[in-house]
């Protein structure tokens, strides 16, 4: 058994060598090729450079002029200013008086809250009597009538 899987393992590294160097059809040549070469001239080329023009900048002021209707000088302006007065309320404070008993913290409260809870009141409901049905069994020799 040792020997079949050793000769298989044998069989299989020479073939995958002669798969990878054996005989075969394809052959390499080596073959030049001219690369072009470019060569790089400085040329000297034009860009605008900014110059600083001396100019004039005329503002308008505005300049008083007659009018047919009086305007006073200076204009009234009404001027709404809210101003908060502080009110003067009275901090509470401390006062620490000694008690001649125990004082027991914290104190125990009970605390009962009642909350009236409302109960839906029932409401009558229509039922049909049908004379044909029988609603009580009869007491008679075994017989039930539905």
């Amino acid at each position: 058994m040792k020997v079949l899987i050793f000769a298989s393992l044998v069989v299989g590294i020479f073939g995958s060598y002669e798969s990878d160097h054996g005989t075969t059809t394809y052959h390499e040549t080596q073959k030049p090729v001219e690369i072009p070469i470019y060569k790089k001239y400085a040329i000297p080329i034009p860009h605008p450079i900014p110059v600083a023009v001396p100019q004039q900048i005329k503002v308008p002021i505005p300049q008083p002029y007659q009018v047919q209707v009086p305007v006073p000088h200076p204009v009234p302006v009404e001027v709404v200013k809210r101003i908060e007065i502080p009110i003067e309320k009275p901090e509470p404070y401390i006062v620490e008086k000694k008690v001649p008993y125990i004082v027991e913290k914290p104190y125990a409260v009970t605390v009962e809250k009642h909350f009236p809870v409302p109960i839906p009141k029932p409401y009558p409901v229509h039922v049909p009597v049908y004379k044909h049905v029988f609603h009580h069994q009869s007491k008679g020799h075994g017989w039930k009538h539905y």
